[in-house]
């Protein structure tokens, strides 16, 4: 990797970790109550960004096998979507145990 790209990636994290801890402590130390309505749309938006997610990865995985024809991409693509897809169906499994 070149040097600029280990500094963004760097910067990322950072940023990532200090936004996440101070919102976090906030939520922890205020007590903002989590409304009901909120948390129905994070289960929406969860959704939808699932399904996105493995709508992209099915249409770049059709490119790569039968466009570019790259085995290593296809290989990554293939075991993306396989962890995509048995990861939802583990939760699933779990969560409908647990509630």
């Amino acid at each position: 990797m070149e040097e600029p790209a280990l500094v963004y990636l760097a910067v990322g994290i950072l940023g990532g970790v200090l936004g996440y801890l101070p919102t976090k402590g906030v939520v922890k130390n205020v007590g903002i109550p989590t409304d009901e309505r909120g948390n129905e749309i994070a289960k929406v938006a969860a959704a939808r960004t699932l399904e996105v997610v493995l709508l992209v990865t099915v249409v770049s995985l059709y490119y790569s096998l039968t466009m570019a024809k790259d085995s290593l991409c296809t290989g990554i693509l293939s075991a993306l979507l396989a962890l995509i897809f048995f990861g939802n169906l583990t939760l699933r499994i779990y969560y409908g145990r647990k509630m």
